[in-house]
């Protein structure tokens, strides 16, 4: 009984401990999504070397694809501080989701202001955002700490909602 006892109260504290480490790493990664969340608002991605893998890879809304974080950077910073500029990023839900115990995915929808590519002046028919923007983040956790590994953003389309077949899909 004694024997049985001491593994129940071992099970029972390794669980305990997960669990508390998994808090632990789903507030970290909230905290460096943050950072990218800072860089946007402060017009200044120079940190984001802090926050993004040297490796990583980021494919945007209109399928540019920069590989590297030498790209990603100059090309967010460019964008911020040409049509992005007065466009305001607002967070409206978060799904996490732990492949292993070092790789997470993000699924963040995120409100995005109205903004004029390509140059930031509205020319009548380039307004493009006031709606809503999901993305997709790969997290990977090295030397401690969590970063940004991947990132790729699509537009969500109000109008082809009604038509998602899942919504049809008999349950």
């Amino acid at each position: 009984m004694k024997k049985l006892l001491i593994i129940l109260l071992v099970l029972t504290g390794t669980t305990a401990i997960k669990a508390q480490t998994r808090t632990a790493d789903e507030s970290a990664i909230e905290k460096t999504w943050a950072r990218f969340g800072n860089s946007w608002r402060n017009q200044n991605f120079s940190d984001m070397k802090d926050y993004m893998t040297p490796d990583c890879h980021w494919i945007n809304v209109v399928g540019m694809h920069w590989r590297n974080l030498k790209e990603v950077q100059f090309a967010h910073q460019a964008f911020i501080t040409a049509f992005l500029k007065d466009a305001k990023a607002v967070d409206k839900s978060s799904n996490l989701r732990f492949l292993t115990n070092d790789v997470a995915i993000m699924y963040r929808v995120t409100h995005i202001g109205a903004f004029y590519p390509p140059d930031g002046i509205d020319h009548g028919t380039n307004k493009q955002g006031d709606k809503d923007n999901i993305a997709t983040i790969v997290f990977v956790r090295q030397n401690g700490k969590w970063l940004i590994a991947s990132g790729h953003n699509s537009d969500v389309v109000a109008q082809a909602a009604a038509s998602d077949p899942v919504l049809h899909m008999n349950k």
